[in-house]
């Protein structure tokens, strides 16, 4: 099973050390942009359900190029 945890800065290095020492534990610290990327995911999959369930509406994607790569100039 794998978990995600979320530990204070100034409370990882203790927990790290309470982790190493539990043979069936295998752990590594992710760098920023594995966060960043994880987190955009997980929101992602989140708005994903949000619209099956009808709680969100969904936007048509030629709208959405247009708003990401044109910024008003040339229409998709």
């Amino acid at each position: 099973m794998k978990l995600l945890l979320d530990v204070k800065d100034e409370k990882a290095e203790l927990f790290m050390k309470m982790l190493q020492k539990l043979p069936y534990v295998k752990f590594k610290p992710l760098l920023p942009i594995h966060t960043k990327i994880l987190d955009d995911a997980m929101d992602i999959v989140d708005d994903i359900e949000l619209i099956e369930q009808g709680k969100l509406e969904t936007r048509d994607a030629k709208e959405f190029l247009n708003e990401i790569l044109c910024q008003n100039d040339t229409k998709v």
